[in-house]
């Protein structure tokens, strides 16, 4: 296995070169890094929520921690516990995009506002 340089994932299946794309942040290496550079190639796949790429993510893929294991700075103030569990792959970070608002935990925010 291998980690890609872009987003560390740390199992990809090839090498990060000789056309080789990344199943998490699809980075193809040999095209994409031709005109940009890894760091920002990995800015511009976190600024767009740094989503899985290729058909379903693993079971307990979250690439908020994976970046923060990486010591990557994130857009945001982050807390990285061990020995919990582990957030599933539909995990909403509330407020991790600096372009989009915190979403409300309240599924029924009319009747919050009523009472």
């Amino acid at each position: 296995m291998f980690t890609c340089p872009v987003c560390f994932y740390d199992k990809m299946p090839d090498a990060a070169s000789d056309y080789n794309i990344c199943p998490c942040c699809g980075t193809e290496f040999g095209v994409d890094d031709e005109l940009m550079n890894h760091a920002q190639l990995r800015q511009y796949w976190i600024s767009t929520g740094a989503k899985w790429f290729f058909n379903e993510p693993p079971l307990t893929w979250n690439a908020w921690f994976q970046l923060s294991i990486a010591g990557v700075p994130l857009p945001y103030a982050s807390a990285v516990t061990f020995g919990g569990p582990t957030p599933s792959p539909n995990f909403v970070l509330c407020g991790a995009s600096p372009r989009e608002p915190a979403i409300s935990s309240n599924p029924y925010p009319d009747l919050a506002e009523a009472a």
